[in-house]
């Protein structure tokens, strides 16, 4: 694999929902498992749960029914309830590790949620088709997954 002589642009997904920044977070952080598309969306077979460790150093991972566990990333920053940051090294070996990073901001009543996802140069000639990939599969996740469960979480 060689690494790209172009930078190639992050993935970067926003969206509004009606809480509160530090409910936000904590919906995405701590309530993965409940509005993550795991069937659709895992690394390992019969995926059951996913859960970030909420601490610097914290796991980004999967739970088979089994209990063997998938790591998908580490947490870099944990600063509720403006920014998560992690690597994600879901099919990679952890020298190519990608970034996200997600900002939560005041907006009127509720709170914008921004995803970016950099970090592609890493991927060499890869780095184009699976930065296409990801923009659809965050578009499903954020705008989707996300946005719902965060609309109507109390």
């Amino acid at each position: 694999m060689t690494i790209s002589a172009f930078p190639v642009p992050p993935v970067v997904k926003a969206v509004s929902v009606r809480v509160a920044p530090t409910r936000a977070f904590e919906i995405f952080a701590r309530d993965l498992a409940h509005w993550w598309p795991l069937a659709q969306f895992h690394t390992g077979p019969d995926p059951v749960e996913c859960a970030i460790e909420p601490r610097i150093g914290g796991r980004v991972f999967e739970r088979a029914v089994d209990g063997r566990e998938t790591v998908w990333g580490t947490v870099v920053a944990y600063e509720p309830p403006h920014r998560l940051c992690f690597t994600w090294i879901v099919g990679l070996a952890a020298e190519l590790a990608q970034l996200i990073e997600l900002r939560f901001q005041p907006e009127g009543p509720g709170t914008r949620v921004e995803l970016t996802h950099s970090g592609w140069e890493k991927l060499g000639d890869a780095a184009a088709a699976q930065r296409e990939r990801y923009d659809r599969g965050w578009a499903t996740i954020i705008e989707r997954c996300y946005a719902e469960y965060a609309n109507t979480a109390s």
